[in-house]
């Protein structure tokens, strides 16, 4: 007798514990993750914003235009003549 009781408490317990989970489950958590939507890429935004007022009269900070084309004939350059693969035995000699 005292172990049909026993076990109708658990599974009253079990079954609160299901109904319980089911109703949290139920909480709505899309207005706490929507008043912060696009936070992480404004400030990201923000952060790689070196100059906000480039455009501007004042000169900024970078590359003068001679280096930026030299460097970019370089970088196209070295698609057509890819630098030659090492020799297969000079892999881990420590030559």
């Amino acid at each position: 007798m005292k172990s049909s009781r026993y076990s109708s408490s658990i599974r009253r317990y079990i079954l609160s514990g299901i109904f319980l989970g089911s109703l949290y489950a139920c909480v709505p958590t899309t207005p706490q993750w929507d008043k912060q939507f696009g936070e992480s890429v404004r400030q990201t935004r923000a952060q790689q914003t070196m100059n906000p007022q480039a455009g501007g009269d004042a000169p900024v900070n970078g590359v003068d235009g001679a280096v930026a084309r030299e460097s970019i004939g370089r970088y196209r350059s070295s698609f057509r003549e890819p630098p030659p693969a090492p020799a297969p035995m000079a892999i881990g000699t420590g030559r």
